[in-house]
């Protein structure tokens, strides 16, 4: 079994998942070392980089390949159809190619997404719910690591939004140094703005920089990672990621006692988390609603 991921191997939030993964494969008679060999490989921030390490997990012929974001899934099917992989937080399944349908994937990728397209309205709902004012909503992503390189997401957002609702614009990030620039250009065409930040890979990995800068501007954002918040972003609402390592340990143990990847359906969150950050709120000059309060499983002070 290999897995390709797009953080560094000795990562806090990398480290834990690994270990409960192993924790809950063991349980199901997978001992890593015993009957089952794992091997691990840091996808790179380049798309040559990715399409590299893709290639040598391919060419090492697993049995199952394990990846992280829905850039990694894209790079290994683009090198293997046949190799089963799994998915740990693909957003846009469907949109991206990966799967046929949620129900049957028939092809040879299927796993877990926490951050389905639909989800964009809930984020617009919370961002104008602790930021009234907002009548601008930049959205925020690189389309290139972007699930369908964003499509679904705005075409959602745009379907979902009443007559009179926020008005939205897309702000394209591809390099680190340019996310505090790109941001500026929005904020800088009048007030009344907001953001909100599609999944993905290469914000996900810049957290820090974009929250950065959703402050500095005084931007009120909603992220869809607590990676965000953590690191001094407003909002975060996002399916709860610790049921994807029960989810990715049941299918291997399926697959390796023989269940077709083609027939197991993706599988989505059944319970999702609002984190919000107190202080960034109190710097915003915002109040949290007590609707909010109420609602969020964790507040950050």
């Amino acid at each position: 079994m290999a897995l390709l991921i797009g953080l560094p191997l000795d990562h806090p939030v990398v480290s834990a998942r690994m270990a409960e993964l192993y924790r809950m494969l063991a349980e199901r008679g997978w001992i890593d070392g015993k009957n089952l060999q794992v091997s691990s490989r840091v996808s790179g921030a380049s798309e040559a980089d990715l399409a590299r390490a893709a290639a040598k997990v391919v060419a090492g012929n697993p049995d199952i390949i394990i990846v992280g974001s829905s850039t990694e899934t894209a790079a290994v099917l683009a090198k293997t159809r046949r190799i089963p992989v799994l998915f740990s937080t693909a957003s846009d399944p469907v949109g991206s190619g990966f799967v046929r349908s949620l129900e049957r994937p028939d092809g040879n990728a299927t796993g877990f997404s926490n951050n389905d397209p639909a989800m964009s309205e809930k984020w617009v709902e919370l961002l104008t719910e602790i930021a009234p004012a907002t009548r601008r909503i930049g959205v925020v992503f690189n389309p290139h690591s972007t699930p369908a390189a964003g499509a679904t997401y705005l075409a959602r957002l745009q379907a979902t939004t009443p007559a009179g609702g926020p008005v939205f614009e897309t702000v394209h990030v591809t390099e680190p140094s340019g996310i505090d620039r790109q941001i500026a250009g929005f904020a800088g065409k009048g007030a009344g703005g907001g953001l909100v930040f599609l999944p993905d890979s290469f914000t996900f990995r810049n957290a820090a920089i974009c929250a950065a800068a959703a402050a500095r501007l005084a931007l009120p954002a909603v992220y869809p990672f607590d990676a965000f918040t953590k690191q001094g972003g407003l909002m975060s609402y996002a399916g709860a990621r610790e049921e994807t390592s029960e989810m990715i340990a049941s299918y291997v143990d399926l697959i390796l006692r023989g269940a077709d990847v083609a027939e197991l359906p993706v599988q989505f969150s059944r319970s999702f988390e609002l984190v919000i950050n107190e202080k960034a709120a109190a710097a915003l000059g915002l109040s949290l609603p007590a609707s909010l309060r109420i609602r969020a499983q964790r507040i950050l002070s």
